[in-house]
């Protein structure tokens, strides 16, 4: 599946969402051109169970039109995040504010060599994550986050 049908599944989720209780995290694609498997990753509030995907999965059937963005078979699995959750938005920085994460920058910190950082999510600033690794305490631009996840 290619990039553009990837970004349309993306945004046939999300409408989805819209009318739902829960939220898009993500939609992977694994498999090549002849048998796909299509993984949504969803989540809400107070955290995703085997119903919820279920549900969700019945939402989508009901939609219809998923088919209309994948040109080859396809499995469709609905998952939670799981405990390593993505981190995207700054949403979601301020969410699970007092939780530990794991943040990997796109280059170094300031004047140092350092690229990764776990610990504990202290607070979100305008577009600035401050998090205590190891006691001290960083305040990492948003932009400069290569990729973010939940450490739990």
């Amino acid at each position: 599946m290619n990039k553009e049908n990837i970004e349309k599944v993306t945004s046939f989720i999300k409408s989805i969402c819209l009318n739902s209780k829960y939220e898009l995290i993500d939609v992977e694609h694994l498999g090549g051109s002849n048998k796909s498997n299509i993984v949504i990753f969803i989540d809400k509030e107070d955290g995703v169970t085997l119903d919820d995907c279920v549900d969700f999965n019945q939402l989508i059937n009901e939609s219809g039109g998923l088919d209309d963005y994948i040109d080859s078979s396809y499995t469709l699995e609905v998952s939670s995040p799981g405990p390593k959750r993505p981190l995207k938005n700054l949403s979601d920085y301020i969410r699970f504010e007092g939780k530990k994460a794991r943040i990997k920058l796109s280059a170094p910190y300031e004047d140092s060599s350092k690229k990764v950082f776990v610990g504990t999510i202290e607070g979100v600033m305008g577009s600035k994550i401050s998090i205590n690794d190891s006691g001290k305490i960083f305040d990492i631009c948003f932009d400069d986050i290569l990729k973010a996840n939940l450490d739990l």
